[in-house]
């Protein structure tokens, strides 16, 4: 069944686009803000760290061209840290805003913050290379209606006699058309398909069905988490089935606590000290991704055992992201070292993709 939060009609539903900003003065950062509030649009735009962004806005003035051809971004907020960017390893939109102190530099594209046109076109801009993102949205949200409806099927979806996606409930795989546009997926047709025919048509984005799932949940205001989660004991399961950059610092601490111990939503609250709808949001993505049950049978084999003297062996990326020489961390180091981040893969800035690397994407 799916979770008692989405009940009803949403296919209305916009994703919030995650948007990060580097080298603005805080008033400039929230007249910005407040121009990213748009009357009517596809989209609700959001302010997230940078490193979570699906796109990002560079104050221009801020930018010196180096010697070996990055771009050095001076801070400009007290918390920020100068940054380098190597364009050519780019995996989102960005626009920088000008003026631009460095005529030697020609960016992608650029735009004026003190033209509310100038923001709004940007912003389209962005929505366009964002396109499979925000399909992912909505195939992501179809999946958690339909719920147990799609197991162990293969699902062909099209609309008006093309084929947009397909999805392998069996396999946890699926595979989105790069031409398709995110509208036409809520009007598409659910084809159940035998087996055999799940493989993907060439020049179809691969992905898999936890991914989709999390895209929804990444980016959307509803709350997701099953009741039962509230209330009942909660178990490590296994890695989430999710690239380990998307997870954020306070999922990272969850799964090390429940790989150490199960709890209970109010016991891991105690143990980590977060708030309960930070958690909620959390454990929804953590759900979502396979990685943490409620039913002592399908967790990890350790906590079946009630094996105390071992954790829940979390996989060779995970336990270099969580612990120091193979041994675990204190609770305090639990969060993941900035040297041990995934380098991004380099993904063209102009890809209809959209952005895949940088840890805490998704």
């Amino acid at each position: 069944m799916p979770p008692e939060p989405i009940a009803g009609d949403s296919a209305a539903e916009r994703p919030i686009l995650w948007l990060g900003m580097l080298g603005f003065a805080p008033q400039q950062r929230a007249q910005l803000e407040t121009s990213m509030t748009r009357p009517s649009g596809s989209v609700r735009w959001r302010i997230s760290d940078f490193g979570d962004a699906d796109a990002w806005w560079v104050n221009g003035s801020k930018v010196r061209l180096m010697p070996d051809g990055t771009l050095k971004v001076a801070a400009g907020l007290p918390s920020e840290h100068a940054l380098k960017l190597d364009m050519s390893e780019v995996d989102r939109p960005v626009a920088f805003a000008v003026p631009l102190t460095s005529s030697d530099f020609a960016p992608p594209r650029t735009f004026d913050p003190a033209s509310q046109p100038g923001i709004n076109s940007v912003l389209l801009q962005f929505e366009i290379l964002l396109r499979m993102v925000r399909a992912q949205f909505v195939l992501g949200e179809q999946i958690i209606q339909r719920g147990a409806e799609l197991r162990h099927g293969i699902f062909h979806i099209s609309h008006r006699g093309a084929l947009l996606a397909v999805l392998d409930f069996r396999e946890g795989k699926a595979g989105i058309s790069a031409q398709l546009h995110p509208e036409g997926l809520r009007d598409a047709h659910w084809d159940k398909r035998p087996n055999g025919a799940g493989n993907m048509p060439e020049g179809f984005v691969r992905t898999s069905l936890a991914e989709l799932t999390w895209a929804f949940v990444r980016r959307t205001d509803r709350n997701l988490l099953e009741p039962r989660y509230r209330a009942e004991m909660i178990y490590y399961r296994h890695a989430p089935r999710v690239p380990l950059r998307w997870l954020h610092d306070s999922q990272l601490m969850l799964l090390r606590e429940l790989s150490a111990e199960p709890g209970t939503l109010e016991a891991l609250r105690l143990r980590t000290g977060f708030a309960v709808r930070q958690m909620e949001y959390d454990l929804s993505c953590l759900y979502y991704a396979g990685a943490i049950t409620t039913t002592l049978s399908k967790a990890a084999t350790s906590m079946t055992t009630h094996d105390e003297s071992h954790s829940p062996w979390l996989g060779p990326e995970m336990d270099s992201l969580l612990s120091v020489d193979g041994h675990s961390q204190q609770k305090r180091d639990l969060t993941v070292p900035a040297s041990f981040e995934h380098k991004p893969v380099p993904v063209r800035d102009d890809h209809a993709q959209g952005p895949r690397a940088g840890r805490h994407q998704g």
